[in-house]
């Protein structure tokens, strides 16, 4: 992860990735492997070579564990940009769904220069700055922000703030700091939820990120690079949706929010408002600031919400067992298929209901349980919506012929 306190220091080429090129394009070939969780990631395509890990305890002022990458080199043909990280925490991968912005309405704007401030009075209050151990800088805890949903303490932001911490505080705007403990965790899905003995607490009101679309004007407050003084807020647009975050903790992110509002280690965690200060996201993670500005990216809320009620009322996820990625024209056309919208399974773990039910590596999923699939992260919220002992029918595509088959979800095994 970059230290943003100064400029960062130029740093030699990664020895396990390509070195890019002077257009940033990385040359030559690479390989891939199937992610060893299944369901909780999506196989990028084209493939990409992981970079490996560093640790950031040494770094002054960034988040352990953030999620930041380098944005350096574009396919242009399919719509890929690839992003690694130079000496940082991740790799990343980013696609869109499709080949260009959809647009039926006009833009959401925040209309005044006041409404920003209307925004902060009204959100603000319910808006928290997290400390993880002894603090960013010590080499043993972290910085990051955390929103209010309910009025008896609970709390929620990413689980890359407060995953292996023995020690979490919030310190909310009016100056009172809580102990908080951790109630669940999702690393697959990057949430957490905190609670804190308060009750009477301000809220912020969750918003309808399905509803969003390029251009739409948002807000990100939080507490960027844990400055003193209070949190940070930015303001710029929705400049991509549908996004797919691939990190090598071995987690892939679906259909996230990008933003050109600056968000920085230590917003982790924090909310992405609307013009009415309504959240549409959860800002998660950036790309490097040394290989590109403006780059960041939200889990979108109505993606979080069923995840955050599980969390939040320690129910078990539903698991089916596949591991899934996105079609599109390309890939559809290279995998010789028969449509080009779906979850394309690509692979299928050994035991699960899906095997049961004899889903199979090649399929394309596009119906469970009466809802139509149109991407990875269709499947992935509706197994959300189902509880552990449900039975379920899942329509594929194989081969160009239907076929409808019976799983009984079971709880989503330990990471």
């Amino acid at each position: 992860m970059t230290d943003l306190t100064r400029p960062p220091e130029p740093t030699g080429p990664d020895p396990t990735t390509p070195e890019p090129t002077a257009h940033g394009a990385a040359p030559g070939s690479v390989s891939w492997q199937l992610p060893s969780r299944a369901e909780s990631a999506v196989a990028p395509w084209p493939p990409s070579t992981p970079v490996a890990r560093n640790s950031s305890s040494r770094l002054r002022h960034t988040l352990t564990g953030a999620l930041v990458g380098g944005l350096v080199g574009a396919l242009a043909a399919g719509g890929l940009v690839l992003a690694f990280a130079d000496g940082g925490d991740t790799t990343t991968v980013v696609q869109p769904a499709s080949g260009q912005a959809i647009v039926t309405r006009p833009s959401t704007e925040i209309s005044r220069t006041g409404d920003v401030a209307a925004i902060i009075q009204k959100d603000e209050p319910a808006i928290v700055a997290i400390t993880t151990g002894d603090g960013p800088g010590s080499g043993n805890g972290g910085a990051g922000t955390g929103f209010v949903i309910t009025e008896d303490g609970y709390i929620v932001t990413n689980n890359h703030v407060a995953e292996n911490a023995t020690k979490i505080e919030v310190a909310f705007t009016n100056g009172e700091i809580e102990p908080a403990k951790i109630v669940g965790t999702d690393p697959s899905a990057d949430l957490a939820v905190l609670k804190v003995d308060r009750t009477g607490l301000p809220t912020v009101e969750l918003g309808d990120s399905d509803a969003v679309q390029v251009g739409d004007e948002v807000v990100a407050i939080g507490n960027a690079l844990a400055l003193e003084g209070g949190l940070s807020v930015t303001r710029g647009i929705i400049s991509g949706t549908d996004r797919i975050v691939d990190t090598d903790v071995g987690s892939t992110l679906l259909g996230m929010l990008q933003t050109d509002a600056a968000i920085n280690p230590g917003n982790s965690g924090g909310p992405l408002l609307d013009s009415q200060g309504r959240v549409l996201g959860i800002n998660t993670a950036i790309a490097n600031p040394a290989s590109a500005q403006n780059v960041g990216f939200a889990i979108p809320i109505s993606r979080a919400k069923p995840i955050i009620e599980d969390l939040r009322l320690g129910r078990a996820a539903a698991f089916l067992g596949v591991s899934t990625r996105n079609l599109t024209p390309a890939s559809a056309r290279e995998l010789d298929l028969a449509i080009d919208r779906g979850a394309y399974v690509a692979e299928v773990t050994a035991g699960t209901p899906a095997d049961d039910a004899g889903i199979q590596q090649g399929d394309v999923i596009v119906e469970i349980g009466g809802k139509e699939i149109e991407d990875s992260g269709d499947m992935q919220t509706t197994i959300r919506e189902h509880r552990p002992g449900d039975k379920v029918t899942v329509v594929v595509d194989r081969k160009g012929e239907r076929k409808t088959l019976d799983a009984t979800l079971t709880e989503r095994p330990e990471a």
